[in-house]
C-alpha cells in the first residue's frame, strides 16, 4: 500500500480536487510518524512547505475513521489572523471526509460557540486565551468537549518557547486533560528552530526523548542577500542632527526597489515604520505616482487597515507593505517578491522568519535587502558608536541566518506571574480546591513542575494577606471577593500584561489605537497609519481620541526598545570586527563603515582581550550576550564600583584606573565569590510580567536573577578573559 492509500478515502478525495502533483518528504514521514507509532511529534521545515497538510493529512485519516461525540483535535495559534487563514485551508481537507471544522476567538459569534458545546466535534482551532475563557466560563462542560481529545496541534511551536504564553498553553492543555480524562499527542510546527531540546521539552515535559522530531530538508531554498548601510547626520559641534537624512535615503531606496512588485518590508519599532511610510507618502505625492503601493501594517493599526493589507498581498497585487513582526508568523499572504529589513531583529531566528515569507514558489531564490543605521562619528562619540554596532549587529545576524544557526531559549523559567493567573484561574473553574490538590494540578503534573513546595506555600500566603484568596473551615481554597473582581475583568483571558489604549479615530473610521501614556494632548499632532493627523478631542472615558488630517506631525512614541543578544550574536559581532574578509553581500558603502570600524578597534582593544582605556578609566568589551553583560555590571556594583554600561549594551566601563583591583574583581567573579542573593540589590526593577506585584519580593527577585542574569557564563567569561590577558 502507497502512503497516499493509507490516507481516508475522504482526505485523498480533497487532496485530487486540489490537484496535488504528490506529497512532499515532509508529508510522507508525518504520515508514517503520526499513523504507525504514538509518539508525539515536532515537524520543523521553512515557511510555506506544507507543515500544516503534514500535520493534518494523517489526523484526519484517523478522525474520520473513528469519528467521536467530542473535538478530536485542537489547533492551538497564537494570533487569531492564523486561526482564520488555516481554517480556510481546513475546510477544504475536511469537507470530503465529513469532519467538521471549528473556530473559537473573540471574532467568532456565541451562536457559533454554543452550538460546538452543543455538539462537540471534529476539528477546533483557537488562541491560547480562547481556552483559557473556556476554562473559567464552561468548566463544568469540558469533560464532555475534550473527552475524546487524540490530538493536540500547535502551529509557530517557536513563539511559544520560553514565552508567558508558552507556559500558560501547557497549563491549559494540562488542565483540560486532568478534567477530561483524556491524553492527547502533541504535534508542533515550526520554521525556525536551532536546538530541539527545548521544543521537545516543550511538548512533552515528562519524556522529552520520546519526542519524534522530522526535519524538511528539501524546503531549503537560496536565499539573496544586500545590505546596506547608513550613519544620521550631525551639526557642526558634533551633536545629532533629526533631519530624517539616513530615513529619507532608505525610503528612497525602497521606492526605487520594492514599487512594482509584491514585497514585505519589516521595521523593529512601529515609530520607524510610521516615519518610513510618511516618507513615501511624501514622495508618492512629490512624484505624482498614480497609485502609493506602499502599505502600512502593525498592531496599533485598526484590524480593518490591517486585513486590507493582507488582502491585496494574498491577491498578488504589486503592493509593499511596511510591517513590524506582526507579519512576521505564518499568515498566508502569497507570494513574496522581496523581504526588506530596516534595522537589524534582534533575533536570527526572526530574521529566518521573516526572510521565509520570501522565495515560495518552487525555484525561486529568498531575498533579503537590510538596511542598517547608526550614529554620526563626531568629537563625541562614544568608544562602541565608532564601531557603528547597528551595522555590526545587521552583519552579523545575516552570518548567522546563512549557516542556519538559532538561539536556544533559557528552560525551566519559574513564571509565578503566570502562576498566580492560572492558580485564580483554576479557583474560578472549580469553585474551590485543596492545596494539595491544586499544588498537583498545576506543579508536581503540570506545566509549573520549577515551583517547589515552599515557594507554593509562600505564592498562596502572599495571595492571602493581599486578599485575593482565602480558605474556608473544610480546606478549600476560594477566590475572596477581590480575586473574583480581577477574574472577572475583561482582559483576564490574557496572561501577559497589557497597556491601556485608546481609540484613535477619524469620524466615523477607526485608524488604530496609541496606549494612554503616548496619546498627545488636544492641538498636537501625530503620525498613524501613515498619515498625519491633528487631535481635536480626547475623551478619557470613552478612551477615544478624535482626529482630522493635517500636514503637521509628531511620530508616536511607540519607538521600541533595545533587545536582548544572544552570545553567539556578540560573538559574531566580534568576529566581523577581528577579520579581514569583506562579506560579498555588503554595498560598498557598508563595506567602507566596516573598514572604519575595524580601523578604530584594532587601534585601541588590546588584542584577545578586548580591555580599553577610556579617559583614564578601563572598559571592556566582554562580547558575551546581554545576560553575562548585566551579569557582570551587578557584580562591579556589589563590589563597590560605579561601572556603565553603553546604551549598546556591548561595553562596560569601570570607572576604575587600578588594573590591580579590577584583576582582583574578576577573580572573584571567576572563583564563584557572588551568589544571586549578592547581586538582588544591584538589579533593575524586576516588575514585569502581569502579575508580578502579588508575587513575593524575594521570590520575584529570585526569578529575575535566574531568567536575566548568567552567573556561570559570566565566570567562564571573565577566565577566558584573564587566560588572554
Amino acid at each position: 500500500m502507497s502512503v497516499f492509500e493509507r490516507l481516508h478515502v475522504g482526505i485523498r478525495e480533497a487532496i485530487w480536487r486540489q490537484q496535488w502533483a504528490d506529497l512532499r518528504p515532509l508529508q510522507v514521514d508525518a504520515i508514517h510518524a503520526l499513523l504507525d507509532t504514538t509518539n508525539h511529534v515536532i515537524l520543523s521545515a521553512a515557511t510555506a512547505s506544507g507543515k500544516t497538510e503534514a500535520a493534518f493529512l494523517p489526523i484526519l485519516s484517523k478522525l474520520a475513521e473513528t469519528p467521536r461525540g467530542s473535538v478530536q483535535a485542537l489547533y492551538v495559534s497564537p494570533l487569531k489572523a492564523l486561526i482564520n487563514d488555516q481554517f480556510r485551508r481546513l475546510e477544504v481537507l475536511c469537507e470530503s471526509a465529513q469532519i467538521s471544522v471549528h473556530r473559537w476567538h473573540g471574532d467568532v459569534s456565541a451562536t457559533e460557540k454554543r452550538k460546538l458545546r452543543e455538539n462537540p466535534n471534529g476539528v477546533l482551532l483557537i488562541t491560547p486565551e480562547s481556552l483559557e475563557s473556556q476554562c473559567i466560563n464552561y468548566g463544568s462542560t469540558l469533560s464532555r468537549i475534550y473527552g475524546g481529545l487524540e490530538f493536540v496541534v500547535i502551529d509557530e511551536l517557536h513563539a511559544f518557547l520560553e514565552d508567558v504564553r508558552g507556559v500558560h498553553l501547557q497549563s491549559l492543555i494540562s488542565r483540560i486533560q486532568h478534567v477530561a480524562g483524556c491524553s492527547p499527542r502533541k504535534v508542533g510546527l515550526s520554521a525556525t528552530l536551532g536546538d530541539y531540546a527545548p521544543a521537545c521539552r516543550f511538548v512533552c515535559q515528562s519524556a522529552p526523548d520520546t519526542v519524534s522530531v522530522l526535519r524538511d530538508a528539501c524546503s531549503e531554498r537560496e536565499v539573496r542577500v544586500a545590505v546596506k548601510g547608513y550613519t544620521r547626520s550631525a551639526a557642526l559641534d558634533g551633536t545629532p542632527l533629526n533631519d530624517l537624512a539616513a530615513e529619507r535615503s532608505i525610503a528612497a531606496d525602497i521606492a526605487l526597489r520594492f514599487q512594482k512588485s509584491t514585497n514585505l518590508v519589516f521595521f523593529n519599532s512601529r515609530g520607524l515604520t510610521e516615519e518610513i511610510a510618511d516618507l513615501l507618502n511624501e514622495r508618492c505625492r512629490e512624484e505624482a505616482w498614480s497609485v502609493n503601493p506602499f502599505l502600512i501594517h502593525h498592531g496599533s493599526l485598526s484590524k480593518d487597515l490591517r486585513e486590507e493589507a493582507e488582502r491585496d498581498l494574498k491577491a498578488g497585487k504589486p503592493v509593499t507593505v511596511l510591517c513590524t513582526r506582526t507579519l512576521e508568523m505564518g499568515i498566508d499572504i502569497g507570494s513574496v517578491e522581496c523581504v526588506g529589513q530596516v534595522g537589524a531583529p534582534w533575533s536570527a531566528s526572526s530574521l529566518i522568519q521573516r526572510v521565509g515569507r520570501s522565495g515560495r514558489r518552487e525555484g525561486e531564490a529568498q531575498v533579503l535587502r537590510l538596511y542598517s543605521i547608526d550614529h554620526p562619528i563626531t568629537g563625541k562619540s562614544t568608544f562602541t558608536e565608532r564601531l557603528f554596532p547597528e551595522l555590526l549587529r545587521a552583519i552579523a545576524m545575516v552570518e548567522l541566518m546563512l549557516r542556519k544557526w538559532v538561539e536556544t531559549p533559557r528552560s525551566e523559567r519559574k513564571h509565578y506571574s503566570t502562576f498566580i493567573h492560572q492558580c485564580l484561574s483554576v479557583l474560578r473553574q472549580t469553585g474551590g480546591i485543596k492545596a494539595d490538590s491544586l499544588f498537583k494540578l498545576l506543579c508536581s503534573e503540570g506545566a509549573f513542575s520549577a515551583i517547589a513546595k515552599d515557594e507554593f506555600v509562600l505564592l498562596l500566603r502572599h495571595l492571602a494577606s493581599h486578599k485575593i484568596l482565602q480558605q474556608m473551615e473544610t480546606g478549600h481554597i476560594i477566590l475572596s471577593p477581590e480575586g473574583e473582581k480581577i477574574v472577572e475583568s475583561r482582559d483576564f483571558y490574557s496572561a501577559f500584561a497589557s497597556s491601556v489604549e485608546f481609540s484613535i479615530e477619524n469620524g466615523p473610521d477607526k485608524i488604530g489605537v496609541l496606549p494612554q501614556e503616548h496619546v498627545p494632548p488636544v492641538g498636537e499632532h501625530l503620525l498613524l497609519a501613515g498619515r498625519r493627523w491633528c487631535v481635536i478631542d480626547v475623551d478619557e472615558r470613552a478612551k477615544r481620541v478624535g482626529v482630522v488630517a493635517a500636514r503637521g506631525k509628531k511620530t508616536p512614541l511607540f519607538l521600541g526598545n533595545a533587545g536582548r543578544l544572544d552570545r553567539e550574536v556578540m560573538k559574531e559581532m566580534e568576529r566581523t570586527l577581528t577579520t579581514s574578509l569583506i562579506p560579498i553581500y555588503l554595498h560598498k558603502d557598508a563595506a567602507g563603515i566596516l573598514n572604519l570600524a575595524r580601523s578604530h578597534y584594532a587601534q585601541t582593544a588590546e588584542t584577545g582581550n578586548s580591555l580599553i582605556m577610556i579617559q583614564n578609566s578601563i572598559a571592556w568589551l566582554p562580547w558575551a550576550g546581554t545576560s553575562v553583560h548585566q551579569t557582570l555590571l551587578a557584580c562591579a556594583k556589589a563590589d563597590g564600583m560605579k561601572p556603565e554600561l553603553s546604551r549598546d549594551g556591548l561595553l562596560i566601563d569601570y570607572g576604575v584606573a587600578a588594573h590591580e583591583k579590577l584583576t582582583h574583581h574578576w577573580n572573584r567573579i571567576a572563583n564563584g565569590a557572588f551568589t544571586a542573593v549578592d547581586l538582588l540589590p544591584y538589579i533593575p526593577d524586576p516588575t514585569s510580567d502581569r502579575f508580578d506585584d502579588l508575587v513575593p519580593p524575594v521570590l520575584l527577585a529570585k526569578a529575575y536573577v535566574h531568567e536575566i542574569l548568567d552567573l556561570e557564563g559570566a565566570a567562564l567569561t571573565v577566565l577566558d578573559m584573564l587566560d588572554h590577558a
